[in-house]
């Protein structure tokens, strides 16, 4: 996981703290357990009793795991709370996205992700957002829960049918991320992967405007084919 987005930032950094806690206790029980065993080992000939136990020994372990997890707790409220934050557009996003996030539809379906942007141009696998700007994702479903999973840009979310989720992201970097399906949504969920492509605003606009222009073609050929009777 490489964060390129504030909140992932602190995700990343979650993962990185379970880590080292559970390291540091897989290492204290083994410690514990070597300690105990030899400490209670008995000699030759010695005969095997119950062994003693130590209460002031016992309320010690027990305050030092009890801080330990307070401390871990606290951790994972902090770091959480900064993830959820909306992220605000920076000086080199999308002028149009300085107030509010840029909002984008995105469809899951069996097996495929539309993305319908703000003039009335969509696309299909591969999304286009501007770069340092505030993106805020609408999830929807068609069919089956599917889970928007771009790791780099974003916690995972689930487009749940009949409900509208939101995802929030901001990308500090040009370039393309890629992201797969983390939802059993049906016999080929495996192959239901997307991309984000990362571009300059000028970039952006540019897609925009080509993307609606390419639409527009391809349904005017249509209309005329019909027209023409070349499609019953």
């Amino acid at each position: 996981m490489t964060p390129h987005s504030p909140g992932t930032d602190q995700i990343d950094t979650l993962l990185q703290i379970g880590f080292v806690a559970a390291a540091i206790v897989v290492v204290a029980i083994n410690v514990a357990l070597l300690y105990a065993v030899r400490r209670n080992r008995a000699k030759r000939g010695d005969t095997p009793g119950p062994a003693a136990g130590d209460r002031r020994g016992q309320f010690r372990v027990g305050a030092v795991l009890t801080a330990f997890a307070a401390v871990i707790f606290i951790l994972s409220v902090v770091y959480t709370g900064k993830a959820r934050e909306t992220p605000t557009s920076g000086s080199a996003g999308l002028a149009a996205a300085k107030s509010a996030p840029l909002k984008i539809k995105a469809t899951g379906q069996q097996w495929l992700w539309r993305y319908d942007y703000p003039n009335g141009s969509f696309s299909y696998y591969k999304l286009v957002v501007p770069v340092d700007t505030a993106v805020e994702l609408e999830l929807l479903s068609t069919d089956v829960v599917h889970t928007w999973n771009v790791p780099d840009l974003s916690g995972k979310r689930d487009a749940v049918p009949g409900k509208t989720n939101k995802v929030v992201f901001l990308a500090d970097e040009e370039g393309e991320y890629t992201g797969q399906s983390a939802t059993l949504s049906g016999q080929a969920y495996g192959a239901m992967r997307t991309a984000v492509e990362v571009v300059s605003p000028q970039a952006y606009e540019e897609f925009l405007k080509q993307q609606r222009a390419d639409i527009n073609s391809a349904q005017d050929r249509v209309v005329g084919l019909i027209k023409n009777g070349e499609v019953p």
